[in-house]
């Protein structure tokens, strides 16, 4: 039989079987993916991956969800927190917004338990998951800076001789528990918190694509790697250009909107973050139509960026060659 132990308000309830010899930090259950922010939520307990358009060829995704621009009053006073635009009104992401970290571990862990029962087992112990300091929980208020689901990776060196998956918990790791020592510096990528529990549809029918695990004070979590993130030299977050086609009004209800990106995954152009313009189409010219975007020189199917210059803030997406 199970058994439930109660936690904080944020994390979730404990889930043990008959007791066991533990290695390493507790192992305290799974997070209660009801306290995440709403973009990291599933629709109806199911996440459903998004068909986009690049270079005539379709791009399936899962949305993150989206970060408006920001808005001020005639008075300069901020009325919500976006993403800040530049003097050409194009909004960009400072990298010193991204405030979460997560932990990879360089030099990998001692094998354990060979074989992952799901059934009766709560984690492998064939690989190290790595850990997270922060939970993108949900917030209140239009001037609360926007939950993102980009972290600052640090990678741990020293602890390969430490069973897999035996570290569970941030604390533990820096106040010296397992030794080693972080790395110098830090990378940026996209990783999303998702709810362990929910159904998570393939990107395609043949995808391999799936979730990951990772531990969060000892609990378990499951994310959504969507890759590095570079920074450029301004210190901010490289980002594609997308485009967001919305049917004219009074279309029939078949016409659907259709996300364009001007890279596809596994391209050296394509990112996570997703500069969004946005744009309606025409009764002569559907939104279905569309097949990618291109700047000046132009195929009938394809929609010329340097039309559009209606933005809408920043969008987050993780697709997959797998």
């Amino acid at each position: 039989m199970k058994c439930v132990l109660g936690l904080a308000a944020a994390l979730s309830v404990a889930a043990c079987g008959e007791s066991t010899e533990e290695v390493g930090d507790k192992y305290q259950g799974v997070i209660d993916a009801s306290t995440l922010d709403s973009k990291f939520r599933p629709t109806s307990g199911v996440y459903r991956p998004v068909t986009g358009k690049a270079k005539g060829a379709s791009v399936p995704f899962y949305n993150l969800g989206q970060v408006a621009t920001e808005r001020k009053d005639d008075k300069g006073v901020l009325t919500n927190s976006g993403v800040p635009v530049d003097e050409s009104g194009r909004p960009y992401l400072p990298a010193s917004r991204v405030v979460a970290t997560s932990y990879d571990f360089t030099d990998g862990c001692k094998t354990g338990k060979p074989d992952f029962d799901f059934r009766n087992d709560d984690y492998p112990e064939t690989v190290q998951w790595p850990l997270f300091a922060n939970l993108p929980l949900s917030v209140t208020g239009n001037t609360t800076p926007p939950v993102l689901p980009l972290v600052k990776v640090k990678r741990w060196a020293g602890t390969g001789a430490e069973q897999c998956n035996a570290i569970k918990d941030v604390a533990s790791l820096t106040k010296g528990t397992f030794g080693g020592a972080a790395e110098d510096g830090d990378t940026i990528a996209l990783r999303a918190v998702i709810d362990v529990s929910a159904q998570l549809n393939p990107l395609r029918a043949d995808s391999a694509f799936t979730s990951q695990g990772g531990w969060y004070r000892g609990l378990q979590l499951a994310y959504l790697e969507g890759g590095a993130v570079p920074v450029d030299e301004a210190g901010n977050v490289k980002v594609m250009e997308g485009v967001l086609v919305s049917p004219p009004t009074g279309a029939p209800a078949t016409e659907t909107a259709v996300y364009l990106f001007s890279a596809l995954p596994g391209e050296a152009d394509w990112s996570p973050v997703v500069r969004l313009r946005t744009f309606t189409a025409t009764t002569a010219k559907p939104a279905s139509s569309y097949t990618g975007l291109c700047v000046d020189v132009c195929a009938e199917t394809e929609l010329n960026l340097t039309t559009v210059t209606r933005y809408a803030g920043v969008l987050f997406v993780v697709g997959s060659t797998l």
